[in-house]
């Protein structure tokens, strides 16, 4: 996997405009049918400021692909997810999850994904790299973590973190992806991840 390390751009600054300019254009149109000169005049700069930050598209949509995954990223929640009792960190993090996988914009963007992937595979490979194998890597960790200081006994993080990850996506986000429910309410969420805490927890008790 790729390492991409994105700073989140200052408001107003040039790339944070190619980046609003990027996303609207992507989602109301398709990955495949965006040049980067319609960027560059919907984000009112000029290409050789659009490719003075962005070397090409597939970039540019990693790029913003990853800073919107960036609050979820952020160091500071695993670090407060650890201090936590590890039912009330998996809670946090969870909760952190479905808000970001279910929100609007990435339903959205996973649409497009999904619609465009077999003509871009590149553009399939861009979004994997900076949204779902980050999230699992950092929850990998966070499972690990967990093992070592003997708050759970897991002998496979990685499966735990996918098997938790799983649960919370749930049959729920299909729905959401297919239109066929609305935003969810957030009591049902929380239920949904309420049980998948109290689901890995007892099953990877120690002894």
């Amino acid at each position: 996997m790729t390492t991409l390390t994105v700073p989140t751009p200052e408001a107003g600054s040039k790339p944070a405009q190619i980046l609003e300019a990027a996303g609207k254009l992507f989602l109301e149109n398709g990955y495949g049918a965006v040049s980067m000169d319609a960027v560059a005049k919907t984000a009112n700069v000029s290409k050789a400021t659009l490719y003075a930050h962005f070397g090409s598209k597939e970039e540019l949509f990693r790029t913003m692909v990853a800073c919107e995954c960036h609050s979820y990223a952020q160091a500071t929640i695993w670090e407060e997810a650890r201090r936590m009792e590890v039912a009330e960190g998996l809670r946090l993090l969870g909760r952190r999850f479905a808000a970001l996988l279910m929100s609007p914009k990435a339903l959205a963007g996973y649409r497009m994904v999904v619609g465009e992937a077999h003509r871009f595979p590149e553009l399939a490979r861009a979004f994997y790299e900076a949204g779902p194998a980050r999230s699992l890597a950092q929850m990998t960790d966070f499972m690990a973590d967990a093992d070592r200081r003997g708050q759970l006994s897991i002998p496979s993080p990685r499966l735990a973190a996918e098997q938790f990850m799983g649960m919370i996506k749930s049959h729920l986000h299909m729905r959401l992806l297919f239109g066929l429910d609305q935003s969810p309410e957030a009591e049902h969420v929380a239920y949904i991840v309420d049980n998948a805490v109290a689901l890995i927890v007892k099953g990877y008790a120690k002894g």
